[in-house]
């Protein structure tokens, strides 16, 4: 870890939340950390990882509810994000 900035997290986005965080903890072995809904915005954030989020870098799915169609290449993709003091 760099001294100027932390990792903490790539986001990308998809279409069935309950089947990508089925398939990152089973096959991934990765942990759900965290999810939550926000109705107002009409999304859910799941975070997954290997350990907490303070000492660990996360994968941060995002299910935006209304979306029907599979995401492409170039709009699935969200941020990475990054921490500095």
């Amino acid at each position: 870890m760099s001294e100027r900035f932390k990792y903490l997290h790539t986001m990308i986005r998809v279409v069935d939340l309950d089947k990508s965080i089925n398939f990152y903890t089973n096959f991934f072995n990765m942990k759900l950390i965290r999810k939550k809904d926000f109705p107002g915005g009409k999304f859910t954030l799941a975070f997954l990882g290997y350990g907490p989020e303070e000492s660990n870098t996360v994968l941060e799915l995002t299910h935006n509810w209304n979306q029907i169609e599979n995401y492409d290449k170039g709009n699935g993709w969200g941020h990475i994000a990054l921490g500095v003091k």
